[in-house]
């Protein structure tokens, strides 16, 4: 039987994957955890849930001051670090698989050090194109060439897997929901078990906006906070906090008017069970991230999309998601019809971990 590796560089990609790798450890593979440290993965309630061990360790060359130039030089250093160490793997286990996730820069250098380690790899969360490769960045193009040599895409709707069935070379398969969908469940479980109630006691709209392009943007800063200063006046926000977007709030001289609004509660960012209790307590969200939007839409959650470009064939959008596409009227628009986005839950009949793991063990009997 094949050893698997798991490719892991942020805590979104554990969380994300722990399902999958506790389902291959029930079937008996042996499995190894890889940390590259674009996140510290190290004391993660998630990793604890799969054993608790980094197994190879690549984090080493993480720089303490998060700047592209940095990224980029533990781009390139990690990656080397990763070959060498991935070669001395394979020498002791000839039989092996990479399993890579998502659209960072992680996923894209888990890919790259398997193609020059020759180690069979496969890509969780393939196939998604907003065929812009400036928007998402850098995440299109990671997406794109983790999936180009991948032997199986796991995608996660349909028109994903039509996507990669016809653009890369590797098998496509459809997991029908993203594996999200299992760490959204086990928090709504937790949720149930400890009777958490809204956070607030009277209704909010919930807002987060940290995309490096929105942040460098003036017009979009100025505008789009003026909508919701606008809209705080008839119901509560509560801003989940980052330090980036208060440096923006600053450069853009938005911040004392932030700070003093009394109707924004501000908090920081929040373990993902406290994140969704706010979500699904809230009447709707206004953010601007890529992954969330998965879980809005298995929780039926109206959310308005703060960005230009999404994937065309992403998850609830037309549904339960609005992207404003730089419309900032769409944003009012969007607040005064919210309702009209509310959906009921998605209710999965087969979980993405088994639909992967089936897939795994078909390629390994096929081929181990």
């Amino acid at each position: 039987m094949k050893k698997l590796y798991f490719f892991i560089g942020t805590e979104a990609e554990l969380m994300k994957m722990f399902r999958v790798i506790q389902e291959a450890k029930q079937r008996g593979y042996e499995c190894s955890i890889i940390s590259n440290g674009q996140n510290d993965i190290k004391n993660s309630y998630y990793l604890g849930l799969v054993g608790g061990n980094i197994d190879v360790d690549l984090t080493e060359k993480m720089p303490d001051q998060k700047t592209a130039t940095n990224y980029l030089k533990w781009f390139i250093k990690t990656e080397r670090l990763g070959v060498k160490v991935m070669k001395q793997e394979k020498a002791r286990n000839r039989e092996i698989i990479m399993i890579v996730h998502g659209d960072t820069l992680s996923t894209l250098m888990g890919a790259r050090i398997a193609r020059k380690c020759d180690i069979e790899y496969m890509h969780v969360e393939s196939g998604l194109r907003s065929f812009n490769w400036f928007s998402p960045f850098p995440e299109e193009i990671d997406r794109y060439f983790s999936s180009k040599n991948s032997v199986i895409n796991f995608c996660q709707k349909a028109e994903a897997a039509e996507y990669a069935a016809k653009t890369f070379k590797g098998r496509a398969v459809n997991t029908i929901y993203n594996t999200g969908i299992e760490i959204l469940y086990n928090a709504l479980d937790v949720i149930d078990k400890e009777e958490r109630k809204s956070p607030l006691s009277e209704k909010y709209f919930l807002t987060a906006i940290h995309r490096q392009e929105n942040l460098m943007d003036g017009k979009f800063m100025r505008n789009t906070f003026a909508k919701i200063f606008e809209m705080s006046e008839t119901m509560k926000c509560v801003f989940i906090y980052h330090v980036q977007t208060k440096n923006a709030l600053i450069k853009f001289g938005l911040w004392d008017k932030f700070e003093d609004c009394k109707n924004i509660i501000k908090i920081p960012r929040q373990d993902y069970v406290s994140f969704i209790n706010y979500v699904i307590h809230s009447e709707f969200v206004m953010a601007d991230g890529c992954g969330n939007q998965q879980e809005f839409y298995y929780l039926g959650q109206p959310y308005l999309i703060m960005r230009t470009e999404v994937e065309e064939d992403s998850e609830g959008l037309g549904w339960n998601a609005f992207c404003f596409k730089g419309d900032y009227s769409k944003i009012s628009e969007f607040a005064d019809n919210y309702m009209a986005y509310k959906k009921p839950r998605v209710i999965p009949d087969k979980l993405p971990s088994n639909i992967i793991m089936d897939a795994i063990d078909e390629y390994c009997g096929r081929r181990g």
